[in-house]
């Protein structure tokens, strides 16, 4: 995606409520704009500020989606504005009511919300670089207060006002591309969101991901990850030295392969066939969460590599005393076993203390 020549053609800009606030608050309902803001009332500065804000968590992300459900709501409401069916203010407005609908009764922000209609956006496609038009949904939950001098004659004054920071990161964001739509049109989407209560992705857009390379490998490589923390750490028969060894082997294996083969991994990096069938059966159940099927094979991407790396870096917890970071080298740690102390020890081979 290039977006050095994007613009704003308009957007839409409302407030999504408070479902748990008394009903006799103007937040407790959404709020709607009576018109949608076009290019030409919108300056070159504030076009360049906003393309930015709206831009910056898309450009950070390499997760790519498309809609489940081609009767969904907010497929239907995109298909229309596109097709020049509904109104960009319409289309808005409904998409609030289904963001307002599916937001759990524990969100308690009153948002705003964003839906943008961008053109002249450079997407790369099968056929090559295309130049095509897109629309952002977008959800802003923090303010920022401000400090506003007034400058006039012979004195400076000020007042605190509460607003948006345009340099920080917006926390709810999708952009669908206008293309592909019988599949699903192709979607970047970001929630800052983390843990439990997420409604973004899978209720409000119902979008799922696409198996690309990047999302593969980073996937697979998170899963060993998870894999050590889960099942390796609980075993007594594993110790922390064939922890860190694990980790740094599937690396390893990520940074000299070119193509991922599940067959070749577990029986030059996991070997022990008991152990094999553990992490099959951890793999397949990390899969079903992401509601995709294991792949068996899959060329491997080197920029999820390079991102990934932090992953797969082990850490030996020795009681609350200390912690030993093996970032290479796992053969360099000896464990072993003081009998006069009745204590058990690691031993660290190194060339070079820095």
């Amino acid at each position: 995606m290039n977006i050095d020549n994007a613009q704003i053609k308009s957007l839409a800009i409302h407030k999504i409520g408070i479902k748990t606030a008394q009903e006799d608050d103007s937040r407790h309902q959404n709020f709607y704009s009576a018109h949608e803001i076009q290019a030409l009332n919108i300056d070159e500065q504030t076009q360049s500020l906003l393309c930015t804000y709206f831009f910056r968590p898309i450009l950070k992300t390499r997760d790519l989606f498309t809609f489940k459900n081609p009767d969904s709501n907010v497929y239907t409401e995109i298909t229309r504005i596109f097709n020049r069916k509904t109104s960009l203010l319409d289309g808005s407005r409904n998409l609030a009511q289904e963001l307002y609908d599916k937001m759990p009764e524990d969100d308690e922000t009153y948002s705003d919300f964003f839906v943008v209609h961008f053109t002249n956006i450079l997407f790369q496609d099968v056929e090559g670089e295309i130049a095509i038009d897109a629309l952002g949904i977008f959800k802003s939950e923090k303010k920022d207060v401000i400090l506003k001098l007034m400058q006039n004659e012979n004195e400076i004054n000020f007042q605190v006002e509460s607003g948006i920071n345009l340099g920080s990161t917006i926390e709810k964001s999708a952009l669908i591309f206008n293309t592909d739509a019988e599949n699903g049109y192709k979607i970047y989407a970001t929630d800052k969101q983390k843990g439990e209560g997420l409604y973004w992705i899978d209720s409000f857009l119902e979008a799922k991901i696409v198996e690309t390379e990047y999302f593969n490998t980073e996937t697979f490589m998170k899963t060993c990850q998870e894999f050590d923390k889960e099942i390796l750490s609980t075993q007594d028969q594993v110790t922390g030295e064939d922890r860190a060894r694990f980790l740094q082997q599937s690396l390893n294996y990520f940074q000299r392969n070119e193509t991922f083969d599940e067959e070749q991994f577990t029986k030059e990096i996991i070997q022990n066939e008991d152990a094999i069938e553990a992490f099959k059966n951890f793999r397949t159940r990390c899969c079903n969460n992401y509601d995709i099927q294991p792949s068996k094979t899959f060329d491997i991407d080197a920029d999820a590599v390079k991102k990934s790396k932090r992953y797969l870096r082990s850490v030996i917890k020795l009681d609350k005393n200390f912690h030993i970071y093996v970032h290479s080298s796992p053969e360099n740690i000896e464990q072993g076993t003081d009998s006069e102390k009745n204590k058990r020890f690691y031993k660290l081979f190194y060339d070079i203390e820095s």
